[in-house]
This record gives C-alpha cells, structure tokens and sequence, in this order.
C-alpha cells in the first residue's frame, strides 16, 4: 500500500471505534495497514512508545511475575501463563526457559515495542507488545491481575522513547520463515 493510500492515525482510530469488537489483527487487515501502525494510531492516548530491544525487555520482564505471554503467527498462536525465568540472552538469540514460558527469542528481529494501556468495562489491561521492522507483530506481555503494575510502569518509564509519534512506517521485509519467537510448551 503506498502512503498515498495509508489511512491516517486518526481514521485508523475511527475505524476502530466503529468496529469494537473487531480483532486488531483483523482492523489492520482491513484497513490493510501493519498492525504495529494501528497500535502507533493511540500514541499518546492509550499506548507509549518504548525501546523495541528484546534484551532490554528480558532485562526487566522477571520484575512484573506472572504474565501471559504470547506469541503467533499465520499458522498457530501460543499464549502461556506463568514467570520469565531462567533467561539467558545474547545478541543472536535469547531463551527463556521457566516452568511455564519457555522462548527462543532472536534480537535482531525485534525493533519496535509500544506499552498498552485498554479500558475493559472498569478495568484496565496493560501489556507490553512488540513488532518486527515490518510492523508484525513478534512478542506479547499481557499483565495478570497478580502483575507487579508497578513494575510494569518502571519498565514503561525507564524504556520511553522520546519519539511518541502516531505515525509508522511499515519497512518491506522477505517472506522468509518468522524466527522471531517459538514457545515450545
């Protein structure tokens, strides 16, 4: 799709108002924009951007307890529930080998993180998402009721960009085989 044709942050935002429970992969079908573009349309109102360094994350991610992790791609989603622990990280690959989450994480494909923030009746959900250069989506955080919240909310402010733009660029990327998490249990 050519930026010509890209819908603005702000119509991306009214789409999604007018279609509420509609999933977000299925929106940013729609509106055939990235998914990390219909994330970036909330800069500012319910989302901040964050550093999109996996190894930045996993340096913090055993802070906030229990969590829902989730990774997918076309073919399968995977969500467990339980603690980062044991995480080795490198430069060419990190893993995470816990009770309950178990990853093989490859850095370098990771690139841009935004923190989220969504109302669910009185509720607030937060969670922590990350996407490739393509804006696909690579990594989930959700908090649990039993999340270290305040956790969450240092790693948001020690991981701030100073770029909180609502707009994003989608980079063109191959079709190769997604590498960017595998969760084995």
């Amino acid at each position: 799709m050519t930026e010509q044709t890209r819908p603005a942050p702000a119509e991306i935002r009214a789409f999604r108002a007018e279609n509420p429970k509609m999933r977000e992969r299925d929106i940013a079908a729609q509106l055939k924009i990235s998914e990390a573009a219909l994330v970036a349309a909330e800069t500012g109102i319910s989302v901040t951007r964050i550093d999109g360094s996996a190894l930045k994350l996993l340096e913090r991610v055993a802070g906030l307890g229990e969590v829902m992790a989730l990774s997918r791609n076309e073919s399968a989603v995977h969500e467990k529930i339980g603690v980062f622990e044991n995480i080795k990280s490198g430069a060419q690959a990190a893993i995470v080998l816990g009770e309950n989450i178990d990853l093989r994480i490859f850095p370098s494909r990771w690139e841009h993180g935004f923190a989220v923030s969504k109302k669910d009746g009185d509720q607030e959900r937060l969670s922590l998402q990350y996407f490739d250069k393509a804006g696909n989506a690579v990594h989930k955080v959700h908090l649990r009721p039993s999340s270290n919240v305040e956790a969450y909310h240092a790693i948001v402010a020690e991981l701030k960009l100073e770029d909180q733009s609502q707009e994003f660029v989608e980079a063109e990327t191959s079709n190769a085989v997604d590498e960017t998490a595998d969760v084995n249990r």
